[in-house]
């Protein structure tokens, strides 16, 4: 769904596979509030803080990739998200340990308080906090937190009330424009009613379908998904330069056969990706490299590197290969990062 979104090729027809494929975040901040959840029962708070705190500042790579002058108007992109909102749930999970039926009404507080917030604002542009706090914004705190108590809900939850959920919520999205209401379902960055529904019809139905295959339980024939999973930072990294990359060359526009079959670029994209991971991968395990990111020194000058070069590098292509290369040794070495700061709950005193 990344591949598609991010691809967006400007071809004829194309813009539906790109808006549906644009919920790729849905699904993906919905799962890390699950795995959060995990990491309540293993780890102490102040290790898994201080990992989400580097997570937050390592990932401003990416979003230097996306736009090189992000510090003029800061937003919250997706690594920034993934770690506000694991935190929360870890917080919530380890001290609390709240109700099941909490997770839902907390999602549709985290959604109704970006109006009111907004309302307080407003309308106004407040740099560090529209798009950081508030929308609009690529991926700000409210409404988009909403997406990790719905996905503990849903991993937790029967899965037949998941089903229901979806049906209930679909109902909603036919039956409200035929009362006149307008869904304004493409206003995703400044979150609108209905793509809020959209989403979580999203979530309820993917778990819901998940849960019911058993294929999806089995590790056998799923080594790709666990693959990308386990690498997704790695692949974000990855794809999606050379998705800008490959757009540039107009290889889409240029080669008749992808442009009249879009989902070749899509496979093309993928497999060169995969490709590349698994020689970062390779070359990652060398001991001499591996060693530096073994010390938290290391990463604290990575932090200062991402904020700094495009200070001092006026070049804006060298700062944008420096920084996908500050990236890639981010998200391949994030595990060595979080071994050193993580450090199991049964520790504590």
């Amino acid at each position: 769904m990344m591949v598609v979104a991010h691809s967006n090729l400007g071809l004829k027809g194309y813009r539906p596979y790109a808006f549906y494929a644009g919920l790729a975040p849905v699904l993906f901040f919905a799962v890390s509030g699950v795995t959060a959840s995990f990491q309540s029962s293993r780890y102490r708070p102040r290790s898994v803080l201080f990992a989400y705190f580097f997570l937050l500042l390592l990932g401003f790579s990416y979003n230097r990739i996306t736009d090189v002058g992000f510090l003029e108007e800061i937003n919250f992109d997706i690594i920034q998200l993934v770690a506000a909102g694991a935190v929360v749930i870890y917080l919530i999970e380890y001290y609390f340990d709240p109700p099941l039926w909490l997770y839902p009404l907390l999602a549709g507080i985290t959604f109704a308080l970006k109006f009111f917030i907004s309302f307080l604002v407003g309308g106004r542009t407040i740099l560090g906090f529209t798009g950081v706090i508030v929308a609009p914004g690529i991926f700000p705190i409210f409404p988009w937190l909403f997406l990790f108590f719905l996905g503990v809900f849903t991993y937790r939850t029967k899965n037949l009330y998941n089903l229901l959920l979806a049906i209930l919520l679909g109902a909603f999205y036919i039956l409200l424009p035929l009362w006149g209401f307008d869904l304004d379902i493409k206003n995703k960055w400044n979150m609108s009613v209905g793509y809020f529904l959209l989403s979580s019809i999203l979530v309820f139905i993917s778990f819901f379908i998940i849960r019911t295959i058993s294929l999806f339980q089995q590790r056998k024939g799923m080594q790709l998904p666990i693959f990308l999973g386990k690498y997704s930072l790695l692949f974000l990294y990855i794809h999606f330069p050379l998705v800008l990359f490959l757009k540039s060359k107009k290889i889409h526009h240029n080669i008749y056969v992808i442009n009249q079959n879009p989902y070749l670029f899509w496979l093309l994209i993928l497999s060169i990706t995969i490709l590349i991971m698994l020689i970062i991968i390779w070359i990652a395990k060398l001991k001499r490299i591996a060693i530096l990111f073994d010390s938290l020194t290391t990463w604290i000058i990575m932090i200062i590197l991402i904020f700094s070069i495009g200070l001092f590098v006026k070049n804006v292509e060298i700062v944008y290969w420096l920084e996908i290369g500050l990236g890639i040794l981010f998200a391949v070495y994030y595990p060595a990062l979080t071994n050193l700061l993580k450090k199991p709950r049964t520790l504590q005193t």
